[in-house]
């Protein structure tokens, strides 16, 4: 696999995962993963 398609599926899965971070603050999701996350890792 030549580095640009290594770069647009990189993009690819960039744009994915910005789109669920979006979906899950616009849905209230978020707040429960990093309640999640607050009990897992102890600060």
């Amino acid at each position: 696999m030549d580095a640009s398609a290594r770069r647009v599926i990189g993009a690819l899965l960039l744009l994915l995962g910005v789109s669920f971070l979006a979906a899950g603050v616009y849905t209230g999701q978020l707040e429960l993963i990093l309640e999640w996350l607050e009990k897992a890792l102890p600060w």
